[in-house]
């Protein structure tokens, strides 16, 4: 079997980075992110995805964002992470107790209308209070599976891009005559890394044809997120073994290979899902 045919199957080609000099690349769609990851790396991408849908996360929830990202208003920066890219920002959402302190602040700032008549004032307030509150969780909601969903085509984009380096690196080495990438071993991992991406985009691609759903919830169940989360993270591991001692080092096919770790703990499940196993649907 030659690597050619255990090669992922190439992305579509993209425009050129900023920083290679090229317009801000955008994303047609989710699918989309793909491309733009395996291409451009994974600054790139979230700059895509960022330009694509609202950053997005449950409250105390994380995302990792390009410096030049703003996040929502409050959010809170904890980190940075080295891509092989670029370095990525780690941002937090504010916590359901704390995003309900700033509101109760920007309330108490505001003109106090049932101080003329507090106990009215106190049930009308509860009650407009109530039902923003309501709306709102369930549009944070939408739009953080929306988010995720996004980070996990990113995701599988950055997971071929760590392929392509293996075989990149592998071919330019040999043992006993034989080059690295022919060997056995190295095949079967890339077979299962070949196949592991396609489920993932298989998985990925029903949720995209079902974005138009009526009903705009999530487009895909928190258990088929959780699978698409588990093969990459299965692949990345795998693949990032045959890059040897190397792997453990502050190289580039190692800040890729953390990062993709790092946006599947950051994204990889929904609220429900079965995280880290590789569960299926009903």
């Amino acid at each position: 079997m030659s690597t050619d045919v255990v090669a992922p199957a190439p992305a579509e080609a993209v425009e050129v980075s900023p920083e290679e000099g090229g317009a801000p690349v955008r994303a047609d769609g989710p699918a989309g992110l793909r491309a733009v990851a395996r291409e451009l790396g994974p600054v790139a991408a979230l700059t895509a995805l960022a330009g694509l849908l609202p950053v997005a996360a449950l409250p105390g929830e994380y995302v990792l964002l390009p410096d030049d990202v703003p996040p929502p208003g409050d959010w809170a920066q904890v980190g940075e992470v080295a891509s092989d890219t670029g370095p990525l920002l780690v941002w937090r959402a504010p916590r359901a107790g704390a995003a309900r302190q700033v509101a109760e602040a920007h309330d108490a700032a505001a003109p106090a209308v049932a101080d003329a008549a507090p106990a009215a004032g106190e049930a009308a307030t509860g009650a407009a209070d109530a039902a923003p509150v309501a709306g709102e969780t369930a549009a944070t909601r939408a739009a953080d599976a929306a988010w995720r969903i996004g980070v996990a085509w990113v995701r599988a984009g950055l997971c071929e891009r760590l392929t392509d380096r293996a075989v990149e690196r592998l071919r330019g080495r040999t043992l006993g005559g034989t080059a690295t990438v022919n060997l056995p071993p190295v095949r079967l991992v890339l077979a299962d890394a070949a196949l592991a991406h396609l489920e993932a985009q298989a998985l990925l691609g029903g949720a995209a044809a079902r974005d138009a759903a009526p009903d705009g919830g999530a487009s895909i169940s928190g258990v088929s997120l959780a699978r698409v989360t588990a093969v990459l993270d299965r692949s990345s591991r795998a693949v990032h073994n045959l890059f040897g001692a190397s792997g453990f080092v502050d190289g580039e096919p190692a800040r890729l290979a953390r990062t993709i770790d790092l946006l599947g703990h950051a994204g990889g499940t929904l609220p429900g899902g079965t995280a880290g196993r590789e569960g299926h649907d009903a």
